[in-house]
């Protein structure tokens, strides 16, 4: 079957139409899962800080917030009444940069 003058190169038309809208929903499902990393390591930085300040000082805590989460997240230690609260946050590459929260009470004797 032989194609009508008209049709020639409206498959390549299509394809530079498709593929940016293509690579940008791919850029977006990739930074989805990127972001969604990045706020898991900070729970797990923020929770093993919080244990790390029951029992340490705040500098033992920020390290291991820090190994855990990486060396550019923020750290903040508040402690009140035996209370332990600890702040991660990573550095803002998002509208809205990971931040979590801990508050721990350590085991009274």
């Amino acid at each position: 079957m032989r194609s009508r003058r008209g049709d020639r190169g409206s498959v390549t038309v299509e394809l530079a139409l498709a593929l940016p809208a293509a690579v940008a929903v791919l850029a977006l499902a990739l930074g989805g899962v990127r972001a969604a990393g990045e706020g898991a390591a900070v729970d797990a930085a923020a929770l093993a800080a919080a244990r790390a300040a029951v029992v340490e000082d705040d500098a033992g805590a920020q390290a291991v917030a820090r190994r855990v989460g990486g060396p550019r997240v923020s750290v903040e230690i508040v402690r009140a009444d035996g209370w332990v609260a600890v702040t991660v946050a990573a550095p803002p590459r998002w509208p809205w940069p990971p931040r979590t929260a801990v508050i721990a009470l350590p085991d009274q004797p």
